[in-house]
């Protein structure tokens, strides 16, 4: 009977090498893949929470404008803006997003007759 007490060895070296290139490629990715997941989350978010806020504006704040104000969503420090532009009421959000990027979002609405 032979000895391959070697060969096994190189096999679990060789195991190991593959395993640790593979994860050593695939963290970075997984961790930009999640970066750019909540990046994409806040601003679906916060467009739903800035179309709600430019209603509220729209149809119960008239001849108030312009309008700013701050609050934190979700841990998230979010600057409202509204202003009249022509016939109709910009309203922004600014953030900064989870890759520490300043961010706005503006939607437009019609003033409530």
């Amino acid at each position: 009977m032979q000895k391959n007490s070697g060969f096994t060895l190189i096999e679990v070296l060789i195991a190991a090498s593959i395993l640790f290139t593979t994860v050593s490629t695939f963290m970075p990715l997984i961790l930009i893949v999640d970066a750019e997941q909540k990046v994409l989350s806040d601003r679906r978010n916060l467009a739903s929470i800035l179309h709600d806020e430019l209603q509220h504006v729209i149809w119960d704040t008239p001849g108030e404008l312009p309008l700013k104000f701050t609050e934190t969503l979700n841990s998230i420090q979010v600057r409202f803006e509204f202003n009249m532009e022509q016939e109709f009421i910009k309203g922004c959000v600014a953030w900064n997003n989870a890759k520490q990027r300043e961010e706005r979002l503006c939607l437009y609405g019609l003033q409530a007759s």
